[in-house]
């Protein structure tokens, strides 16, 4: 819609500068014609640029400021006035359309900057959850650490209790091995001597 937009704003702005010298020739024929645009519009503006064309050019060759400076007949203050309504139209229609251009492009800047803007605290707020989640990560990773330690820590405890309890248990078969033998021999002694006495 955007794209569409662009082409047609310039496009009407080309036809209103393009009407806007029929428009001034269409007024200046019925400045003529019309008494009110003669008489109120069209001769006291060119009346006024008279007097003051004729007041600059004075200066202008130094011959001093005039005493009176004679007024245009009606004919050509109704030409000279409707001359001037036709320029001045279009130049209202000129400044109208390069002002309309004007803001147009500004506030085309003011959404780019909007939207960069935008863009910007969208990366701000991502790289903040990034950090976030970093430092998650690092609490995670220094818990799974303590708990990987103390884990092999109590592997190596089981493991000295388990050695421990086989040498005791190991000394215990040694240690009734040997009372066995004893007693056995004992007992084998025991018998030989009944058996000696019979």
């Amino acid at each position: 819609m955007a794209v569409g937009a662009f082409p047609i704003a310039k496009l009407g702005l080309l036809a209103l500068r393009q009407i806007a010298k029929p428009l001034a020739s269409r007024i200046k024929s019925r400045a003529k014609r019309s008494y009110f645009f003669r008489t109120y519009i069209c001769m006291p503006p060119a009346q006024l640029y008279h007097w003051m064309e004729v007041n600059v050019k004075m200066r202008m060759l130094n011959l001093g400021k005039p005493s009176e400076v004679p007024k245009l007949n009606e004919n050509m203050a109704i030409d000279l006035g409707a001359e001037l309504l036709g320029e001045a139209i279009i130049f209202f229609i000129a400044a109208a359309s390069i002002t309309a251009e004007y803001i147009r492009s500004s506030l085309k800047e003011k959404d780019k900057a909007v939207a960069k803007e935008e863009q910007f605290m969208n990366l701000e707020n991502e790289i903040n959850d990034l950090k976030f989640t970093v430092d998650k990560q690092e609490v995670e990773i220094r818990h799974l650490t303590r708990t990987y330690y103390a884990l092999q820590q109590k592997q190596s405890e089981d493991k000295q209790l388990e050695n421990k309890s086989f040498s005791c248990t190991s000394e215990n078969i040694v240690g009734s091995d040997e009372s066995r033998g004893i007693l056995q021999h004992a007992i084998d002694h025991a018998i030989e001597s009944i058996k000696g006495k019979i």
